[in-house]
């Protein structure tokens, strides 16, 4: 599979690769939830995820309170949120895939302080500013392509109360053997150059990256 990522990313580039992935995403919704999770997760189960902690919940940095309001970019079918809406105010979901959508509803249906929205890809037009004291995005980032990622930069800097915290997590290259889908130390600074970022946890997969929201104003 990377040596055939490897000879698509030197004809098609990086960006274009991700461009044509909705449909992989729309037909890894399909099926039952276990399935469609292993599918999505790169192959760990839900039980990989809660025993080897390669979760953004699982860090000791990842604070939340009673009183937040918590929003989960790219949820997908809301996986950790059985872990988050316990702990918190009121969790949201957005996903651009309806499919997805559906079965985070289904799949969390027993939390009253959730909502799943499906949103256009790209933007947070649906909330208004300084609405979320934590915003997280997990195993989803490094599938957008640049300008995507841009964008959610500047929105959920938008979104997030000042001194918010934007948790975002990414595969070590050391792990994926696989650029098309890694970023740079240099490439998370720049798109994360209006937060103070800082480097946690110990996941043998991912970095995840806590950047608080610096108030430029």
């Amino acid at each position: 599979m990377v040596k055939i990522r490897n000879i698509a990313r030197k004809f098609l580039g990086r960006d274009k690769i991700k461009s044509i992935g909705k449909e992989y995403w729309e037909s890894a919704a399909s099926g039952s939830v276990e399935k469609a999770m292993k599918r999505i997760c790169d192959g760990f189960t839900r039980e990989d995820f809660e025993t080897k902690k390669e979760s953004i919940v699982f860090v000791k940095e990842f604070q939340i309170s009673s009183r937040d309001e918590v929003l989960e970019l790219a949820c997908g079918m809301g996986r950790t949120c059985r872990w988050v809406a316990p702990k918190v105010k009121q969790y949201t979901g957005v996903d651009f895939i309806p499919q997805m959508v559906e079965k985070a509803k289904s799949y969390n249906s027993s939390f009253l302080n959730t909502k799943f929205i499906v949103n256009d890809g790209r933007t947070l037009s649906a909330f208004q500013d300084n609405s979320f004291d934590v915003v997280y995005c997990e195993i989803a980032f490094q599938h957008m392509t640049k300008d995507v990622q841009e964008s959610y930069a500047e929105e959920v800097y938008r979104v997030l109360k000042n001194d918010g915290f934007f948790f975002v997590q990414l595969p070590k290259i050391e792990f994926y053997k696989d650029p098309t889908f890694a970023l740079s130390k240099e490439e998370v600074n720049d798109l994360l150059r209006k937060y103070e970022t800082t480097y946690i946890g110990n996941s043998s997969a991912y970095h995840i990256v806590m950047a608080k929201k610096l108030n430029l104003a």
